[in-house]
C-alpha cells in the first residue's frame, strides 16, 4: 500500500466514523445515510476536486426533489411513479455516460432518488417522510463538509494520476443507458411488489453494482458485493459475539465499528478497481451500524441483511445478463467493442 493509498484510507474512515458519531451522539434520525454517504463520496473520489464536490452538492436537492413529486403525488399510481421512475433513471445513466463529466452528479442523484423512494413509498407510521427528507439532505451536505476536511487532515502526498473513461461508440453508450435503466428500474419493481422496507442494504447494493454500468463490469462488481457484504457482516457478527454484554457501552462499539471501517477502507484501495469487495463490505458495515438501534441484536441484523443481499444481487446478475442478450440483438444498442 502507498502513501497516498494509506491516506485515502485514513480519509474513508475518518468521514465514515465522524458522520456516524455525530448522528448517534445526537440522536439524528436516519444515521445510515450520515455513515453511508461520506464513504460513497470519499471512496469513489480518491483526489480532491472542486468540480466533484459540487456535484455531490447539487445532487442533494435533485434526488431529493425527484423522490418528493413521485412519493407525494404518485405512489397513489404504482404504474405512472414507476414510468417516472424510469424517466429519471434514464436520465442520470445518461448524464453519466455524457461526455461533460458528470459521472458523480448521475450516480448519487441515483442513489439518494432510490434510497427515499425505497423507503418514501411504504405507507407506514414509521415512514416519517420529513425526518426521511432532511435526514438525506444533512447527510449530503456534512459529506461534502467531511470530504474537505478529511483531504485538510490527510492530504495526498504526490500528485494522482486522472483517471480517463474509455471512449464509447453512440451503440455502445445506448447500450449502456438502457441496460443500466432497466435493470434500475427492475430493482424498483422487485422492491415495491414484496415490501421490503427494512432492505435497504439490499436495495442500494443492486444500484451500487449498476454504477460500473457495463455488463462485465456489472458482474465483477455484484461478485464482490457478494463478498464484500457476507465479510462486513461476518465482522460485525464477531463483535456483537466478543463485547455481547457491552453492547450498549457506546465507546466500546464506537471503537469496534472504527476498527472494522479502517480494515475495509485499506482494503478497498487495495483493490485498485472502484467499488470493489473492500468498499462493498466497508459500505455493508456502515449501513449495518447504521441502522443499528440501541435494542437492536446486531447478529439477527447482519445474517438477514447479508442473505438479502445475496439473493437480491444473485436476481439481479440474472436479469442483467438477460437484458445484455436482449439488447445485442439491435443493431442501435449492440454491445461492440471499439477496434
Amino acid at each position: 500500500m502507498s502513501a497516498n493509498d494509506w491516506r485515502q484510507a485514513c480519509r474513508m474512515t475518518f468521514g465514515a466514523f465522524v458522520g456516524w458519531a455525530l448522528a448517534t451522539l445526537f440522536a439524528w434520525p436516519y444515521a445510515v445515510y450520515y455513515a453511508v454517504y461520506p464513504l460513497v463520496l470519499i471512496g469513489l473520489a480518491p483526489a480532491y476536486d472542486r468540480h466533484v464536490a459540487l456535484q455531490f452538492l447539487a445532487s442533494a436537492p435533485t434526488g431529493m426533489i425527484a423522490a418528493g413529486l413521485m412519493v407525494a403525488a404518485l405512489s397513489a399510481h404504482p404504474v405512472v411513479m414507476t414510468a417516472a421512475y424510469l424517466g429519471f433513471v434514464l436520465c442520470c445513466f445518461g448524464l453519466m455516460t455524457g461526455p461533460r463529466k458528470l459521472f458523480m452528479y448521475g450516480a448519487v442523484s441515483l442513489a439518494v432518488c432510490s434510497a427515499l423512494v425505497h423507503y418514501g413509498s411504504y405507507p407506514y407510521p414509521q415512514m416519517a417522510w420529513e425526518e426521511l427528507f432532511w435526514g438525506a439532505g444533512g447527510a449530503l451536505v456534512l459529506s461534502v463538509v467531511l470530504y474537505i476536511v478529511s483531504f485538510a487532515l490527510f492530504p495526498d502526498v504526490e500528485p494522482r494520476t486522472p483517471r480517463i473513461p474509455p471512449p464509447r461508440s453512440p451503440a455502445q453508450r445506448r447500450h449502456l443507458i438502457l441496460l443500466c435503466t432497466f435493470g434500475a428500474t427492475g430493482s424498483f419493481v422487485f422492491f415495491q411488489l414484496f415490501e421490503m422496507s427494512d432492505s435497504l442494504s439490499a436495495q442500494m447494493a443492486t444500484v451500487l453494482i449498476l454504477l460500473c454500468m457495463t455488463h462485465d463490469g456489472i458482474w465483477t462488481a455484484g461478485r464482490s458485493r457478494l463478498v464484500g457484504s457476507v465479510l462486513g457482516s461476518v465482522h460485525a457478527v464477531l463483535v456483537q459475539l466478543l463485547i455481547s454484554s457491552w453492547t450498549g457501552f457506546w465507546p466500546l462499539t464506537a471503537s469496534a465499528y472504527l476498527a472494522g471501517l479502517l480494515w475495509f477502507s485499506a482494503e478497498h484501495v487495495r483493490d485498485r478497481t472502484g467499488p470493489g469487495q473492500g468498499f462493498a463490505a466497508v459500505t455493508a458495515l456502515a449501513i449495518l451500524y447504521g441502522l443499528l438501534g440501541p435494542s437492536d441484536d446486531l447478529i439477527q441484523n447482519s445474517l438477514y441483511r447479508a442473505l438479502s443481499v445475496v439473493i437480491s444481487i444473485s436476481a439481479m446478475l440474472v436479469f442483467i445478463s438477460l437484458l445484455h442478450s436482449l439488447l445485442n440483438r439491435f443493431p442501435r444498442t449492440r454491445w461492440e467493442m471499439a477496434a
